[in-house]
């Protein structure tokens, strides 16, 4: 029986090893917008308040693709790196935004690599991310989170009438106080 199971695991092996290029390294990036959205709890001598707080951002994220895994699927290394900072003038509100994860991403179809054929594609990652939210406003005080822990992420890439888009939705897992962080996003695709 051990016998068999391995010669079935050398069988795999040899059959897929032609179809994983480990030296096809390339580079792609993006640039578009986010939104990030979390809670805050702001506690004081008397009482403990939980705010929602939510700013915009914008969303840059460069990959390294480290491994093909055939015509149309790689496996790659990056960030999508979120900065942003809004100030209303008339209500006196202000917010920021800083979003910081790496992750580990499998990436198919259209956008995995410069020389992939389809118009629709998409990838899926996980990695550890750093977040940091604010808002504040003359009347109700500041609320900030502070945000590190595991981060998933996922999304589509399609052609959309010869233009490369794409859209993002990630969620990072606190490990620190405060509440876990939502983002959303929208991008173009350089190279495609």
């Amino acid at each position: 029986m051990k016998k068999t199971l391995l010669l079935a695991v050398i069988a795999i092996v040899f059959f897929a090893l032609p179809k994983v290029s480990l030296g096809q390294v390339s580079f792609s990036h993006s640039l578009g917008a986010a939104y990030y959205v979390s809670t805050s709890t702001t506690s004081t001598e008397y009482s403990e308040s939980t705010s929602t707080i939510g700013a915009p951002g914008i969303l840059y994220s460069p990959r390294v693709n480290v491994v093909e895994l055939g015509r149309e699927m790689t496996v790659s290394v990056g960030t999508h790196l979120g900065l942003g900072f809004m100030l209303d003038t008339s209500s006196g509100s202000a917010s920021f935004a800083m979003d910081l994860p790496v992750v580990a991403e499998i990436n198919f179809g259209h956008g995995a690599h410069a020389d992939t054929r389809s118009s629709l594609g998409g990838y899926a990652g996980i990695g550890y991310g750093i977040n940091r939210l604010g808002g504040g406003s003359n009347f109700d005080g500041v609320s900030t989170n502070k945000a590190s822990g595991p981060v998933l992420n996922g999304g589509v890439r399609a052609l959309i009438n010869g233009v490369p888009v794409g859209f993002r939705l990630s969620y990072l897992l606190n490990m620190e106080e405060g509440g876990n962080v939502a983002g959303i996003g929208a991008f173009y695709t350089f190279g495609f």
